[in-house]
């Protein structure tokens, strides 16, 4: 009973410590990511910060929409997902497709570094367009949506616990799909278009205006491509996991180091989406010159009028009490 006491307790504690400012840093960096790619006007017509730009923008959907949801279950026991059969569908739903989505952009980043040093001029004409990077990026999405859709139809509340039905489909997806999404498929791809592109560089000696840019947004890629090494395969093995014990009978001790070690492969998962702005900013200094120009500028535009100034399409001029004005003389 103690032990059950002492994990559920460093359960919450793990929340309280690092989940809910790490959410705080991972909304605070998406919406900066977002600043500063779109106030530029070289980095929005640069086909890798678009794709870059797409995934802030995902993972800046996912993190108040789901990983909020996680924080109130482990951290403070209050789940509507695991109560009402709608929202746990709808929550597994857009867990999966925002969380592949959202990592999806860093590989299409990679492939665009890859391609864009081909030796072909029509391949890197075709991929170098931005009408085919924003035709790939909504493609992408629309695909996962997709994609995810038996979700809905093989996810419910079991034993109070919002999880996947026994069914072909929960098999392939906790035994191959996630594995393969999660992990597996991004080191891959990024790994073997990084490399690709390193050896098209040294081969061709293509010269570009903008390698500078192309140059930091692989050494961007670089860190993410280790975090998704280290943190997405454990994540991605961990439903191989809890389907393989799901027949066991489990007690209550079990189950809190079980749930223990599950926020912690999720906190450790979740650096993919906290600290990509931060890896940005110290990887990039084209990066960082337009954030310490943007941000100030937006604070500027929105001024904080005194409380005593009535809006109504106007602005009041504070009024003199003319009383204590004659007192004071």
């Amino acid at each position: 009973m103690l032990v059950e006491e002492t994990f559920n307790f460093l359960t919450r504690l793990l929340n309280y410590i690092f989940a809910i400012p790490m959410l705080i840093l991972g909304i605070t960096g998406s919406i900066l990511i977002v600043i500063v790619i779109t106030q530029k006007r070289t980095f929005r017509q640069n086909t890798n910060l678009t794709y870059l730009l797409a995934g802030a923008i995902m993972t800046g959907i996912h993190l108040p929409t789901i990983y909020i949801q996680m924080i109130l279950v482990y951290g403070f026991n209050v789940s509507l997902m695991n109560t009402n059969e709608a929202a746990c569908r709808e929550h597994t739903y857009l867990r999966y497709v925002t969380t592949v989505a959202a990592i999806s952009f860093p590989c299409w980043a990679a492939f665009d570094q890859y391609v864009g040093t081909s030796r072909s001029a029509i391949i890197r004409n075709r991929w170098g367009s931005l009408r085919i990077v924003r035709l790939v990026i909504v493609c992408t999405v629309i695909f996962w949506f997709l994609f995810y859709i038996p979700i809905i139809f093989f996810t419910g509340i079991t034993n109070g616990v919002c999880n996947f039905k026994p069914s072909l489909y929960t098999t392939l997806t906790t035994y191959i799909f996630t594995p393969l999404v999660y992990g597996l498929g991004p080191v891959g791809v990024i790994t073997y278009c990084i490399l690709g592109t390193v050896k098209n560089l040294r081969l061709n000696n293509i010269h570009r205006s903008h390698e500078k840019l192309a140059k930091q947004v692989r050494a961007m890629l670089i860190p993410q491509l280790i975090i998704l090494a280290i943190s997405g395969i454990p994540f991605g093995f961990q439903n191989i996991y809890l389907d393989m014990t799901s027949h066991i009978a489990k007690d209550a001790k079990r189950i809190a180091i079980e749930n223990f070690l599950g926020q912690v492969v999720l906190i450790f998962y979740h650096f993919n989406y906290v600290f990509t702005f931060y890896i940005y900013v110290y990887k990039s200094s084209e990066f960082r010159k337009v954030l310490r120009k943007q941000v100030p500028r937006c604070i500027r535009a929105c001024p904080i009028y005194p409380t005593d100034v009535i809006i109504n399409n106007s602005i009041k001029p504070l009024e003199i009490n003319q009383t204590n004005f004659t007192q004071t003389v």
